[in-house]
């Protein structure tokens, strides 16, 4: 649980009648606060420029550390972010430990996001093979 001096809590919890897995929290409860949205984003620089071109692991480490980047813009790490989804291009189920690993590691020890991740034919910027998006929440 996450409670700042302005009244915002972020609990998780992982009902025991639910499959839990380590990566991702199945059940979250704000109260207080206010929400961010941050759209889908795809490992490309400013420019555009696509990073870690075939490799799902490095596209994904850009993009978490981009979101974390830009949730540093408006005061929220990623213990903040209580929603993702997560759009994969030919997803299979071989992606699962990369997915898991990436999310494992951008969490870290401050509690995970609820998660979706699902399987897409494309994206419209060649070559990105996922795209992730975000909610959280944080102070008033």
């Amino acid at each position: 649980m996450i409670v700042n001096a302005n009244n915002l809590s972020i609990t998780r919890h992982r009902p025991e009648f639910l499959h839990n897995k380590l990566h991702f929290t199945n059940l979250i409860v704000s109260e207080g606060g206010k929400h961010v949205f941050l759209s889908g984003l795809v490992a490309s620089t400013a420019d555009g420029e696509l990073v870690g071109a075939g490799e799902l692991a490095a596209q994904m480490k850009f993009i978490f550390d981009s979101i974390r980047e830009a949730l540093a813009t408006v005061g929220a790490l990623p213990a903040n972010i209580v929603r993702q989804r997560i759009f994969v291009v030919d997803l299979q189920l071989s992606h699962r430990s990369i997915i898991a690993n990436a999310m494992t590691e951008f969490y870290g020890e401050d509690g995970s996001a609820t998660s979706t991740c699902v399987g897409i034919p494309a994206l419209l910027v060649e070559g990105a093979l996922v795209e992730i998006d975000v909610t959280a929440v944080i102070k008033e």
